[in-house]
């Protein structure tokens, strides 16, 4: 499985591309993976933890950048850029399910320049529509 597999210690150390992302990104950790046969980036909510002390892997939490309803066919921001990133990037990240809503989050391992400069961009967006949206 591409994002099941943890080796201890994993995340003790920060990557170096972690501290170009602004304090808006989260962490969390993943303490339990489901199997899905044919599907490994697919994660339920109750697998992940803001509790970072615990043990598994670690991950971006962008759900903030990326949540929507499901269930719903509103074209939100937070849907431009799920899009965006996973059309950009696939099997990069995973999409984690709660109830209707939807989100990515990335595993640690997986932060790349590239990813970065894609979060850095998305994030702009979320901004930029927020600044629109509040006025």
């Amino acid at each position: 499985m591409i994002d099941d597999d943890y080796l201890p210690g994993e995340g003790d150390v920060m990557p170096a591309t972690w501290w170009h992302l602004p304090e808006p990104f989260g962490l969390i950790k993943r303490v339990r993976s489901s199997r899905i046969p044919g599907h490994p980036l697919i994660a339920f909510v109750d697998e992940f933890s803001t509790t970072l002390s615990a043990a598994g892997p670690l991950y971006v939490n962008l759900y903030r950048y990326t949540v929507w309803d499901s269930t719903s066919s509103m074209d939100t921001v937070e849907r431009q850029i799920f899009e965006s990133l996973t059309n950009s990037y696939p099997g990069m990240f995973s999409t984690v399910v709660g109830g209707p809503d939807v989100w990515l989050a990335l595993r640690m391992t997986r932060l790349t320049d590239r990813i970065v400069t894609a979060l850095l961009e998305q994030h702009e967006r979320y901004q930029a529509h927020r600044r629109r949206t509040s006025v």
